[in-house]
């Protein structure tokens, strides 16, 4: 027994010597694991939350300057959830053409370091697009949160669409230091996200074929540009020789092989019914003399999943037409006139009668 007792009790010290040394590296782990999650702060794109920033920029040279289509050095300061100031250095440029053209504020592009913004709310993004106020009237704030909402209905429809991260911005400019307070804008998520979160890659070509086209995504896009009156986009081909489409971008699995299916992401509805911009025309060739008249544009090759995503649009209208509540900014008036004008839009794709003629037989061959 007594030699019995003496074996066991090395093994017991050291089985306890293994045990503690166990813990000592395996705790320390746990915590710091913790600790990253705890630290890790919101995401952008992550909620509807309105982030207040400030952009710091020569903004009177960008606005003037319409021909420099190239950099400009810039600040971004905004709050972090703890409520600390947090500031990144990035560079901004002009973007877009129709409201580069149109309007007195360009467009924005952002462009960051991923190193500089490591950590923060802007984590692992280079480069985003933002849309701004356009011109210094609230009418034309208006319009682009009216965009804002088209983008937040076709997320109640598909993941295969862009997240949109609404702002509110103050400009001050670098060279003077004026300061321009609380104009809206709102960011766009990048395509390369849109494809991550779908488990595929942005893809770059100069022109698709339908029967590549993913026809269940695409009758949801198709039937979405109908419901929101815009017809300025085609997901085959674009004004760019080289790169397809218009106002439609591309993901699909990489690299893409024979058979391979791609699906089509739509953005820039501002020439949409459902924002009724006053720069706003449809193409000349559509016949139609406003952007408020619907013209259903999908292709006839893909009508055998119309009925399904008709079905989607239906069981989901409540959830679409409550995105119109979903930012206090939006007045009482712009609402009442979306509202209307989506309700009229559903009326026709709930109709057998309208559906049958509007969409199936106006399909493009």
């Amino acid at each position: 027994m007594y030699k019995y007792r003496a074996m066991i009790k090395p093994l017991q010290t050291r089985a306890v010597r293994i045990l503690s040394l166990i813990l000592a590296f395996s705790i320390p782990c746990l915590v710091q694991a913790d600790d990253e999650d705890v630290a890790k702060p919101p995401k952008l794109f992550d909620s509807d939350e309105i982030i207040a920033i400030t952009l710091s920029a020569p903004w009177q040279d960008i606005v003037r300057n319409k021909e420099f289509q190239g950099t400009y050095p810039a600040t971004i300061e905004y709050k972090d959830h703890d409520g600390n100031v947090v500031k990144h250095e990035l560079t901004v440029e002009r973007r877009g053409i129709k409201r580069q053209a149109t309007c007195r504020f360009p467009p924005i592009k952002l462009r960051f370091e991923k190193e500089e913004v490591k950590g923060s709310y802007f984590r692992g993004e280079t480069s985003l697009k933002l849309v701004t106020h356009c011109e210094n009237s609230e009418r034309y704030d208006q319009y682009y949160l009216l965009e804002m909402m088209a983008y937040r209905i076709y997320n109640q429809v598909t993941d295969f669409s862009f997240l949109v991260q609404p702002l509110s911005i103050t400009y001050r400019d670098s060279e003077d230091g004026d300061v321009e307070e609380d104009r809206f804008g709102f960011l766009i998520e990048d395509d390369g996200d849109v494809a991550k979160r779908n488990g595929l890659k942005k893809l770059e070509i100069d022109k698709v074929v339908p029967s590549r086209l993913d026809h269940a995504t695409l009758s949801d896009l198709s039937i979405f540009q109908f419901l929101i009156g815009n017809t300025d986009w085609s997901p085959l081909i674009g004004p760019d020789p080289i790169e397809c489409c218009h106002n439609v971008k591309l993901v699909a699995p990489r690299p893409l092989e024979a058979g391979d299916l791609i699906w089509p992401v739509p953005y820039d509805f501002d020439a949409s019914g459902i924002v009724d911009a006053p720069y706003a025309v449809p193409p000349e060739s559509l016949g139609i003399n406003s952007v408020t008249q619907r013209v259903y544009r999908g292709y006839c090759a893909h009508n055998a999943t119309l009925q399904d995503s008709r079905q989607k649009y239906i069981d989901r209208k409540a959830a679409i037409m409550a995105v119109l509540d979903s930012d206090p900014r939006l007045t009482e008036r712009s609402k009442k006139k979306a509202s209307r004008f989506l309700k009229m839009s559903f009326d026709l794709i709930e109709s057998d009668k309208e559906f049958e003629r509007l969409i199936v037989k106006r399909c493009r061959k």
